[in-house]
């Protein structure tokens, strides 16, 4: 008898082994930044298959701290089909697994109080676990387990939810800090491309390969931009006045060695051939 539990006990952990295995996997996914929705769709999909239940849903919570919306479920939904909105006011363990950042576990939400009673109705809520979505110290929306029937839930599959959860906080984080660097860069692109001077990027050892620089540079020298980005060689040491070349060398490395910050005043060739001053 002693062999058979042990038997089972190795097969449980095993079988456990297996499903953090998958999670690892997920969270390489994660990593690699995709899409932001079909990330989160496999992180639902994935955790409702490892842990056995009905449904995992994904909520945040809004601005005003108010409501509880959804973002994605597991299973087969069309694209746009409208999102569920729930008040907090009316789910208190959703409120009190925000506010103490801890898992809270219902084996049976059919006459829980605790259980906003429109979701309950709507997606058959039975066993529900609420898990946070956390950042920092802060806890921004639930990571939520559903069964058709009343289930117990056991300290291992609450601790997989858990590792679900971070998961899905990391590809949420992501996802909008990526999103805020574009748009920033799309309004740093556009302020240096309407100033009155011309914005560049760099190597700081010669030839001074250059990996960005403003449209400016065509309607003030001619040249376009692409023809200084795809030379190897440093496009910008081809029209330098020959007798600026030494000192601009010169200043450049001086100010890598010190203060990484030189000002200089040198002459460019423009495409006509005629020579033009600029302070860098």
């Amino acid at each position: 008898m002693q062999d058979v539990t042990s038997r089972r006990r190795l097969e449980d952990l095993r079988r456990f082994n297996e499903k953090l295995e998958r999670l690892c996997r997920l969270t390489a996914d994660v990593a690699r930044l995709g899409n932001e929705r079909s990330i989160l769709k496999k992180i639902v999909d994935t955790a409702a298959a490892l842990i056995a239940v009905q449904g995992v849903h994904i909520a945040l919570v809004d601005r005003d701290e108010e409501d509880l919306y959804g973002v994605i479920s597991s299973g087969r939904h069309p694209q746009y089909a409208p999102r569920l909105r729930v008040e907090l006011s009316q789910s208190s363990a959703a409120q009190r697994a925000l506010k103490t950042r801890r898992p809270v576990a219902i084996a049976n939400a059919k006459n829980d109080g605790r259980v906003n009673p429109r979701a309950r109705d709507l997606m058959g809520i039975r066993g529900v676990a609420y898990l946070p979505l956390l950042s920092g110290r802060e806890s921004f929306g639930l990571l939520i387990l559903i069964t058709r029937r009343p289930h117990s839930w056991t300290p291992r599959e609450l601790d997989l939810a858990k590792h679900f959860a971070d998961v899905a906080a990391v590809a949420l984080e992501n996802s909008r800090l990526m999103s805020q660097l574009a748009e920033t860069e799309v309004r740093f692109r556009s302020l240096v491309e309407h100033i009155p001077a011309i914005v560049y990027v760099c190597e700081v050892e010669p030839p001074f390969r250059t990996h960005y620089i403003s449209p400016q540079v065509k309607s003030m020298l001619g040249y376009p931009p692409q023809e200084w980005m795809s030379d190897p060689n440093g496009f910008i040491m081809k029209i330098v006045h020959p007798e600026d070349v030494g000192g601009l060398i010169d200043l450049t490395a001086e100010a890598a060695r010190t203060r990484g910050f030189a000002t200089a005043e040198y002459r460019l060739l423009d495409r006509q051939g005629e020579v033009r001053w600029f302070r860098d």
